[in-house]
């Protein structure tokens, strides 16, 4: 099983406006000794990625100051090697066909468990790893792949 051990040295920034679900995924991560800095709103987001680098990035949709969509386009395309997810209990198409379009590599829908997170976590961290260190060997980045919930597609 993918588990916490895989994400040591993996940097996330969980941006989620509900304080039981930042206090629940903050004490998880504490006790496995793993790196989550919480924000609970968009800018309080951005903020933090300006402040230091981060691996992956868990935005919910439903935030008070602006949606996750939005915010992933604000991050645009200056952090292409940051994995994103995307969380919400409002998963309707509308929602899921804008995921790729933003960037997003994973979408979660609420409510979900931290058994159900973390694999995704470590699915995407080291699908990127090789994908990255392939483009690397190759010298070839011509082909992008993104990851949905297991799912590998082309660009």
């Amino acid at each position: 099983m993918k588990s916490f051990a895989q994400l040591k040295d993996v940097k996330t920034v969980l941006v989620e406006d509900d304080a039981m679900i930042r206090n629940a995924l903050s004490m998880a991560f504490k006790n496995k000794a793993c790196c989550l800095r919480v924000c609970k709103n968009g800018q309080k987001g951005l903020q933090a990625l300006k402040e230091e680098p981060f691996d992956i990035v868990i935005c919910d949709f439903r935030l008070p100051d602006m949606n996750g969509l939005e915010f992933f386009k604000l991050l645009g395309d200056r952090t292409p090697h940051i994995l994103k997810i995307l969380i919400s209990a409002y998963g309707d198409e509308k929602l899921r066909s804008e995921l790729s379009r933003v960037g997003v590599h994973a979408f979660i829908p609420k409510p979900f468990t931290v058994k159900q997170l973390v694999p995704v976590m470590v699915h995407l961290f080291e699908a990127n790893r090789k994908n990255r260190r392939k483009n690397v060997q190759d010298d070839s980045f011509s082909e992008q792949k993104y990851y949905i919930l297991g799912k590998e597609k082309k660009c």
